[in-house]
């Protein structure tokens, strides 16, 4: 018999990837527990209403080519740190693997990386997907692409923002957030060392510099 492979991000585990997009399943799922889901919250909060009563919606704004850098500058919402993060963030990860995601290292911690994917170094996702490990840990990347040092843990708040801004997608590489571990409701929510770090193609794609407000 075939020894399965229980690492997070292996072939017999895959990661789950963090919906891009609103999610129809998780808001029916906070609705009956008389909660509200907000995707991307920082992005609804400082935008526009342009889909009725559902808020900002990507699909409704006007088109654009390459525009990811004027939605960023135009965004009276983001702080210095942020446009110089996910800028340069935007240009490493054109210059790594041609603007792919790629999973990085979001940790000053030593890894063991014979416990993540598989021996290759190589993430596997349920999307059938696959990405690289990055060795040289993100907040070296990016202090070294700003030529100013920042810390770990401040390039990691740095990325919730820009997740809720919906700049970027971020995915822990964790047991728990693996096709075998996610529906394991007795396990705690671990830190996640590895995140799959990808740029939000719309906002490439789209208009958003007169939604903001």
């Amino acid at each position: 018999m075939e020894e399965v492979n229980l690492k997070p991000g292996s072939v017999d585990n895959p990661i789950v990837l963090k919906n891009k997009h609103q999610n129809t399943k998780l808001t029916q799922k906070h609705l009956k527990n008389s909660k509200i889901y907000i995707h991307r919250p920082l992005l609804q909060k400082y935008t526009k209403n342009n889909n009725g009563e559902k808020g900002f919606s990507f699909d409704k704004a006007p088109d654009s080519f390459e525009s990811f850098t004027n939605n960023v500058i135009s965004n009276p919402n983001l702080k210095p740190i942020d446009i110089k993060v996910v800028l340069g963030l935007f240009n490493i990860l054109d210059q790594i693997s041609a603007g792919e995601g790629v999973v990085f290292i979001c940790s000053t911690n030593e890894l063991v990386y014979q416990y993540y994917g598989e021996d290759n170094l190589e993430v596997h996702f349920t999307n059938m997907h696959t990405a690289d490990i990055e060795l040289t840990p993100l907040h070296e990347l990016i202090s070294k692409k700003l030529n100013s040092k920042i810390s770990n843990d401040s390039l990691n708040k740095v990325l919730i923002r820009l997740d809720s801004f919906h700049y970027i997608n971020v995915t822990p590489i964790t047991y728990q957030n693996s096709e075998l571990g996610i529906n394991d409701k007795s396990l705690k929510k671990g830190k996640a060392y590895l995140k799959f770090i990808e740029i939000n193609d719309m906002m490439n794609s789209k208009c958003l510099e007169k939604i903001w407000i």
